[in-house]
């Protein structure tokens, strides 16, 4: 079995190779602009958008009222600048902890935040990365920025982030569940991310009233019991393919990733500190025979690129005429799928949710992972704010009584069924009770040959074109193999001359 230590730990000597292959073929680290990006010219910061009203809860208050930071006592006299392409709720329950120990800060920069924790700067997903480092050239950037795998360490090294050692405690034994994690991405001794939670990256949503009908077992039930792998799923795809005519199986964009980690073996893979290239893996080549001969070929999912414009199509899952909606976390219910429950009265069973389904051969039930932490950004003027939310963060996250009020909060803010988030939050366990388990892929780390901007970006198509179009493995690999084993060979020589 893979460990998830094991693991994660290559990310850090992945990313290192960025300075190599995503900024220039042959530039050395010292010489890389410390704000800049990649990409070519930077892109400012755009205006804040009106501001977002969330309703408190009472409840959620309550239930941080016996909660103890580590440092009650700093004095946080200006908002923390917050960059990011969505706006912090300030009612969550580390949000009521902030307020609760610090009260709200006097200072910031946007009137219109007057009474709030945060001043926000709303960018563009596209091109965050050069806004982010436009501001700090500026001397105008944010206190913190969200965490993505795919910018550490490269982030670090281009100069966006600082270490977080001198302002958060992290020998706490706040940090015990999250410490085997964070000590893989650490960085010449210093710590960058501190990991408060772990989510399913993926879930595949579905409509009990389709399952029934189709007379076929739940696959909820099937998880439950062991039994909801590759079999499982199939058994059921091909039922729900000839109930009718416009039939597909599964939509989103990245259920194919899904399936390829449920062996348990990533494309790009570690092992005792090299990093490896996967991609004759007998595992790997499994799940690409899964994608072609059976996804794709059967036509079970959804081909997105001829009848859609290459977009998701979450009305046809509303509609059931698609079985399986895999297109993200529990943000999917609250932005997308909750919309259509209201609009069409759905009685509360009816969306239900599982991991994508295991590969039979897999000797655990491998589920992609999505870590969340914060990273404190370079210029930062707001170390005292920046520590005490990291905080509240993680002392929030772990105590069982603020976890229950934020699922209750959940339920009257989004319209979850308590349960369905209650089976989620088991999956994201920290105590090792977790059915499933975490597992990353490290392939969007290789530079320009992992560059998801790209209309069809190397890596991304050995499995994407597999799974769409009926493009083979073999003739992709054959064609794109040597440009990421170069890349995997420059990473590698970056690890090996330290």
């Amino acid at each position: 079995m893979r460990k998830l230590k094991t693991i994660v730990c290559a990310m850090m000597a992945i990313a290192l190779a960025l300075t190599i292959t995503a900024c220039d073929e042959t530039a050395p680290i010292e010489s890389v602009n410390p704000t800049g990006s990649n990409a070519p010219g930077t892109t400012a910061p755009q205006t804040t958008p009106p501001r977002t009203t969330f309703d408190t809860d009472q409840d959620v208050i309550e239930s941080v009222k016996d909660l103890e930071v580590e440092n009650p006592d700093l004095e946080i006299n200006d908002r923390i600048k917050w960059m990011a392409w969505w706006e912090i709720d300030e009612t969550t329950p580390a949000a009521e902890l902030f307020k609760k120990t610090y009260g709200t800060p006097a200072n910031g920069t946007q009137a219109d935040r007057s009474g709030m924790i945060f001043d926000y700067t709303y960018v563009a997903y596209e091109g965050r990365f050069d806004s982010l480092g436009t501001a700090i050239a500026a001397d105008d950037g944010p206190d913190i920025f969200p965490f993505e795998i795919s910018d550490f360490p490269y982030g670090v090294l281009r100069g966006r982030y600082q270490p977080v050692d001198d302002i958060v405690n992290l020998d706490s034994p706040k940090w015990d569940a999250t410490r085997d994690l964070m000590e893989d991405f650490v960085l010449n001794g210093k710590h960058y991310c501190a990991f408060y939670e772990i989510s399913i990256n993926n879930l595949f949503y579905y409509r009990t009233s389709i399952v029934n009908d189709l007379g076929v077992e739940d696959p909820r039930t099937m998880f439950e019991e062991g039994r909801w792998d590759w079999d499982a799923f199939l058994d059921m795809a091909r039922k729900f393919q000839q109930s009718g005519e416009g039939k597909y199986v599964v939509d989103g964009y990245g259920p194919e990733q899904d399936f390829l980690l449920s062996t348990g073996t990533p494309m790009i893979g570690n092992e005792n500190g090299v990093i490896v290239n996967n991609l004759r893996d007998p595992a790997v080549e499994r799940a690409e025979n899964l994608m072609l001969k059976v996804l794709q070929e059967e036509n079970l999912r959804y081909p997105r690129h001829e009848l859609n414009s290459w977009s998701i199509n979450p009305k046809g899952f509303a509609d059931g005429n698609i079985l399986f909606y895999a297109n993200g976390g529990t943000w999917e219910w609250e932005s997308t799928i909750s919309k259509f429950a209201k609009k069409y009265a759905w009685d509360e069973n009816e969306i239900q949710v599982v991991p994508c389904p295991k590969d039979p051969q897999a000797d655990a039930h491998y589920v992609t992972l999505k870590q969340d932490s914060l990273m404190w950004c370079k210029g930062s003027k707001n170390a005292s704010g920046v520590s005490a939310w990291i905080d509240c963060c993680v002392t929030a996250s772990q105590d069982p009584s603020v976890k229950e009020a934020a699922i209750d909060q959940a339920v009257d803010k989004y319209g979850w069924n308590k349960e369905v988030l209650q089976f989620i939050y088991s999956l994201c366990a920290l105590d090792g009770s977790s059915p499933v388990t975490p597992i990353v892929d490290f392939k969007n780390g290789l530079g320009a040959v992992s560059d998801t901007s790209a209309a069809e970006a190397p890596i991304q198509s050995l499995t994407s074109m597999v799974y769409l179009t009926g493009e083979t493995f073999t003739s992709l690999r054959e064609t794109h193999e040597p440009a990421i084993q170069a890349a995997i060979n420059d990473i590698n020589k970056a690890i090996q001359n330290g």
